[in-house]
């Protein structure tokens, strides 16, 4: 930003104002100053200082800090970490000057070695990727790249068709299987473990890229990630790219052991866009935690006088009105107005609630950040970009309203939206023609999207259980986002100060808060456990089970906790003397004698009072019995005598040894729980094989009888469909029952109309039976072992999408967010697919399946597959 260049907003204003605002007048009075004009000049950039200025409820009030030159001074580049340097003589590949670290990590590849590169978002990790997947190409071997989002996985495939030729790349997903035999073969993580489990890998296999490999750590998928790292062949070689984790070195350590070779690490830490972070209040301006603290401390102080009285409160509604000063809060507007001022878009505005990223970009109507040439542009651009969705962008109920959002700079995004939708606005905003966007924490994860300023509209989330403070993994996943390579010199994550329940952890420091180490996820599931008994060897199954991410982290726990444990044995204090920490100990004995004198004196001395109430003979009763205990515990102890250095020595590190005592005390207990973990996954495993053994899922000999053969092959609530199929539900039911019933077990746990459950239960005898035979087997299934899920609000849910007239007719039923009830359409024709794979060799089966599958299939659901 040049000190020459004259402050501007960027913010301009439509002739219509939205609803509830009363600023008009103020706002043409402005203009008359200037001389007036066509109205085509209303949109035109007009200085800071005529900002506009709303009233009423949430409106746009001081937006803009009053002292622009400080604020501009915040923005001072010498405050943060400066870029790193590439090297001149460092070579080039397809035009691009390498890091330091692309070309260790290239050399690593080359040399027939797995790597690990950790590196933050936006500084060409996916370069190396694409580097290994251009020699694959130029040599004939075959390499699959994993991605753990549909999203990233159809954006890599568009990518390296236009670079490779259609002919040479295929995209397995959820929704698609293309050119499954292509050398270069992109897929969801979830297909590559479905393969290695049934052992359907190609033998000219050279390599498997692993992109967001850290999402080992994800709660519910991690698992995913580690069964594919661990089954991997052993000709196969991986390179995993990561966000920068704390433990990269350990799991790098855990690959090398689980298949016996060295796997490298390169890691870079710095940042081509360094970062700068702020909180942000429309008083204080950008500011650090402290001081975003100090303003609520400020706001807290008494006033000193009357007339600092008025003044809050007028800037305090509530102070004077028997409640709390409050500070004033701050909107999204007056953050975004100040950004727009400081020419510090574009901007992602992250928020932890669908509904608040739509009322936040909805907020802007009326207004509209892109001058008449960018408007044009984006019109351009849109244009192109329904041409090429075709009409399945056209016939969902969100895209007008997004359409006419896009032309003035402001979108939103989240997974509540259409697949479509989102494709739509993600490539109207890979085009810049987004100023604003309002988005949920989903549009961190994958594609990358740099802008040069990131905003959080709080610190806190909802994890489903409580309101937290986000995880500094959380924060630095979308902060990462901030800072575009070659255009910024710094990227500026805000966080808008939320006084509202305030606590100063609320506003933590997060230049000090760092990603969280990864952790094991690991979990068995009764698909894989039919699949590891019957396709692998006894060796092999022990391996998975002790060589997992989690088993591996207990033994280092082991580990440590016996060299904490020897470490201790050896120290001076315990190598001298058996009886150290112990009562017999001299030292210990000379302080339990004290004590016995201490309560033998308070005896004596109540017992001089001749009026004692019920508290003191409470009192009384508790010193008899503590006198009686030290009696009796130092009757029993031997007196041992120590020579005079001993007895020095003990009586300056009694406390220190007491603290060792404590030390062996919790090594060895974490010791022994860490063995009992690892013990729990071997019995797991047992106990699994056993209730498959026992219903006939599996022979004596871990064979797969009928009914495993078909549960190995299904992915999602494999227990439950499996019992629905050999109790003959499938076959009896009509097509869209049967889609019906597959929509209970995809249907995502959550809150919905009551209503919906009984009218599920009216839908005839089929769903009744389908329920009785879901709690007869959860009766079946052990505690201890994989629950089966159902919900009967999926059935309606289904049902009524194969019998609406259309999708919109649909929705009106439902009430369900578009992009949600394609979800669990889209969710529902999966397992259906993996069901029909399933089932073969029963065609009568296998048709219905498929003619379920196209009942779902609406035009609106496979729109943009």
């Amino acid at each position: 930003m040049s000190k020459s260049k004259p402050l501007s907003i960027s913010l301009k204003h439509k002739r219509s104002e939205p609803p509830g605002t009363t600023g008009r007048g103020k706002a043409e009075r402005g203009r008359s100053k200037t001389g007036g004009g066509p109205p085509g000049e209303r949109t035109r950039r007009r200085p800071v200082a005529e900002a506009e200025v709303f009233s009423g409820p949430g409106s746009l009030v001081t937006a803009l800090p009053t002292d622009l030159k400080a604020f501009q001074r915040t923005l001072r580049f010498d405050k943060v970490a400066k870029p790193p340097v590439v090297h001149e003589n460092n070579p080039e590949w397809k035009g691009f000057r390498l890091d330091d670290f692309q070309v260790e990590a290239i050399g690593c590849l080359d040399a027939g070695k797995d790597c690990l590169v950790a590196a933050h978002t936006g500084n060409g990790k996916t370069l190396i990727a694409d580097y290994l997947v251009d020699r694959a190409m130029r040599e004939g071997r075959r390499v699959f790249y994993t991605a753990p989002i549909k999203a990233l996985s159809n954006q890599k495939f568009r990518d390296y068709c236009h670079a490779f030729g259609e002919a040479n790349v295929g995209l397995l997903t959820g929704d698609h299987q293309i050119n499954r035999y292509a050398p270069i073969l992109v897929m969801t993580t979830e297909i590559f473990r479905n393969m290695l489990i049934e052992k359907d890998i190609p033998g000219e296999l050279s390599h498997v890229v692993f992109d967001e490999i850290h999402y080992l750590n994800d709660p519910e998928r991690g698992a995913v990630w580690e069964e594919c790292l661990i089954l991997m062949p052993p000709q196969v070689r991986l390179l995993g790219l990561s966000a920068t984790v704390p433990n990269i070195v350990e799991i790098a350590d855990w690959l090398g052991l689980v298949h016996e070779r060295d796997v490298p690490v390169v890691t870079f830490l710095q940042r081509h866009v360094p970062l700068a972070h702020f909180y942000y209040q429309r008083q204080m301006g950008l500011g650090t935690a402290r001081q975003a603290i100090k303003v609520w401390s400020d706001a807290m102080e008494p006033p000193k006088d009357f007339k600092e009285q008025t003044e809050r409160a007028k800037a305090f509604p509530a102070y004077g009105q028997g409640r709390q000063p409050a500070v004033p809060p701050t909107s999204h507007r007056q953050l975004v107005a100040c950004l727009a001022s400081m020419e510090l878009l574009p901007a992602i505005y992250f928020l932890f609630s669908r509904n608040g990223c739509e009322q936040a970009a909805m907020d802007w109507q009326g207004h509209t950040f892109l001058d008449e040439a960018e408007t044009a542009e984006a019109e351009l651009i849109i244009a192109e970009v329904e041409a090429r969705l075709g009409a399945g962008l056209q016939a969902t109920q969100m895209w007008p309203r997004m359409r006419r959002m896009l032309l003035t700079g402001v979108a939103y995004h989240h997974a509540g939206l259409p697949p479509v939708v989102k494709q739509a606005v993600e490539e109207v905003f890979g085009r810049g023609r987004v100023r604003v966007l309002y988005a949920t924490e989903t549009f961190a994860v994958g594609i990358n999207y740099p802008v040069k300023t990131v905003c959080m509209d709080t610190t806190t989330k909802f994890d489903g259980s409580r309101f937290r403070v986000m995880t500094g993994t959380e924060y630095h996943q979308m902060a990462g986002r901030a800072g575009r390579r070659g255009m910024d010199r710094q990227g500026l994550v805000i966080v808008r100060a939320d006084y509202q329940h305030f606590s100063e952890e609320r506003f933590p420091d997060w230049t000090k808060r760092y990603p969280e180490p990864i952790r094991s996820r690991f979990a068995l599931s009764f698909n894989s456990v039919v699949n590891l008994a019957a396709h692998h060897s006894d060796e092999q199954v022990d391996k998975i089970l002790t060589h997992n991410f989690k088993a591996y982290q207990e033994m280092v726990a082991i580990r440590q906790a016996q060299s904490r444990m020897a470490e201790l044995q050896q120290t001076p204090i315990l190598a001298r003397c058996h009886f150290t920490g112990l009562d017999a100990c001299p030292v210990e004995r000379k302080g339990l004698e004290k004590e016995l004198q201490r309560t033998e004196q308070r005896l004596k001395t109540w017992g001089q009072h001749k009026s004692i109430g019920p508290r003191v003979r409470e009192k009384i009763e508790s010193a008899k019995l503590r006198k009686a205990e030290l009696q009796k515990l130092l009757g029993g102890l031997p007196r041992i005598k120590c020579d005079r250095q001993s007895r020095v020595l003990c009586a300056e590190r009694v406390k220190k040894t007491a603290s060792f005592v404590q030390a062996y005390q919790a090594a060895e207990e974490k010791k022994l729980l860490a063995e009992g973990r690892i013990d729990e996954i071997r019995a797991s495993y047992n106990r699994m094989v056993d209730y498959l053994t026992e219903h006939k899922y599996l022979d004596e000999a871990s064979q797969q009888l009928p009914r495993g053969m078909v549960l190995g092959k299904l992915h999602v609530e494999e227990l439950l469909v499996t019992e629905w199929i050999f109790e003959g539900l499938l076959h009896e039911v009509s097509d869209g029952e049967l889609a019906a019933l597959i929509g209970g077990v995809v249907l995502e746990d959550g809150r919905f109309d009551p209503h919906i459950a009984s009218a599920a239960k009216a839908l005839g005898d089929w769903v009744l039976r389908a329920r009785e035979l879901f709690f007869q087997l959860r009766d079946r299934v052990p505690d201890d072992l994989p629950q089966p899920h159902f919900r009967i609000e999926g059935c309606w849910f289904l049902k009524t999408l194969v019998e609406a007239r259309d999708f919109t007719h649909f929705l009106a039923l439902s009430g369900m967010a578009e992009g949600d009830a394609i979800a669990l359409a889209r969710r529902c024709m999966d397992v259906l697919r993996q069901l029909a794979r399933a089932v073969e060799g029963d065609e009568g089966l296998q048709k219905k399946i498929r003619r379920a599958a196209e009942l779902v299939a609406r035009p609106e659901v496979v729109a943009g597959l």
